[in-house]
């Protein structure tokens, strides 16, 4: 994927679906997409795989990723969760989300986007499940509930905070929530989350140059107005309720022991305390039992590892990760 022509030929080769389904919230309409092979001659895909997206952010920033697993003989789909990318009626909803019940309706438009995808193809056509920062954490609460029928999961950009941490963060939240609304978005809230980043690199250039070396991947998620939104009471709410489960014996106890894990991050990544985060992750899965949980950490990297200069070894190195363990 480092040359424009290997872009062109992947590209070409893609079709795009999109798919809409009432949210578990009850009123919102979610957007997801979908991709595979232009042409099918008949030949069973690899897989399936489903991209769960991060905090602030939507499925597009996606498409060079799918379209590369979709070389590999991959069909790829992903949904926008509620306050995200298309799945608002108004652009003042990103960043928004409930403050009670926010975590579940997550959870459940995920496995909805699964369940209508599957279907499409053969029961025993592998699913895999890949979520990326925020989305690590929806995926890795998924597993305590939903990881029947799965073939493997990637964990990517994700953290292990302290539990304490996201109770204390969980409850101010929701107390802000009450006292102004879940929409109301606070400047405090904000400091103790996505807005203490920036901190963790030198001399940064901007406030999100945490997510990527590269200046231009930075300036493109500064230009997307639907990117970088700050995150409503609400939302730190259900963020912190997500981070808060996860961290948890219970959570990780209630992963199938036979269900391939493979975790991926940047060493320079703060949401995974530059790497040190992604190992107490990964050791808390490795003692619950789970007999599979690989790990790979890529030096010079930051947060979106998928977004870096260097990411056409992460693409090749998730696709051989899955084509070993979907059987």
């Amino acid at each position: 994927m480092s040359s424009n022509a290997t872009r062109a030929d992947v590209r070409s080769a893609v079709k795009t679906g999109r798919i809409g389904y009432r949210s578990s919230d009850g009123k919102t309409q979610i957007r997801a997409l979908t991709w595979e092979p232009e042409k099918n001659p008949g030949i069973a895909p690899a897989g399936i795989v489903q991209i769960v997206h991060g905090m602030s952010e939507h499925v597009e920033r996606y498409d060079e990723f799918a379209r590369y697993l979709v070389s590999r003989g991959y069909i790829v789909c992903a949904n926008d969760h509620i306050g995200h990318g298309e799945s608002v009626a108004d652009p003042s909803e990103w960043g928004c989300l409930p403050s009670v019940g926010g975590k579940e309706v997550l959870i459940n438009d995920v496995h909805e986007l699964r369940k209508t995808v599957a279907s499409r193809y053969a029961r025993q056509t592998p699913y895999i499940m890949f979520g990326h920062s925020m989305g690590s954490f929806i995926v890795r609460a998924y597993l305590a509930r939903f990881a029947e029928g799965l073939a493997a999961a990637v964990i990517c950009g994700t953290g292990q905070q302290p539990l304490l941490l996201s109770k204390f963060g969980n409850l101010v939240a929701r107390r802000i929530a009450a006292s102004k609304g879940d929409a109301y978005k606070s400047t405090f809230l904000d400091g103790l989350g996505a807005g203490s980043f920036a901190k963790k690199i030198d001399n940064p250039r901007t406030e999100f140059d945490w997510i990527s070396t590269d200046d231009a991947v930075v300036d493109a998620y500064i230009a997307d107005e639907s990117c970088g939104v700050m995150f409503s009471a609400g939302g730190y709410a259900t963020l912190t309720d997500l981070t808060g489960e996860v961290v948890t014996a219970a959570a990780a106890g209630a992963v199938p022991a036979d269900l391939p894990l493979l975790f991926i991050a940047g060493a320079l990544d703060p949401v995974g305390d530059m790497g040190k985060g992604v190992e107490r992750a990964v050791e808390q899965y490795r003692r619950a039992g789970v007999e599979t949980v690989d790990l790979k950490l890529y030096e010079g990297m930051r947060h979106e590892i998928l977004n870096e200069p260097g990411r056409a070894e992460v693409y090749a190195d998730v696709a051989d990760w899955i084509d070993e363990h979907r059987a």
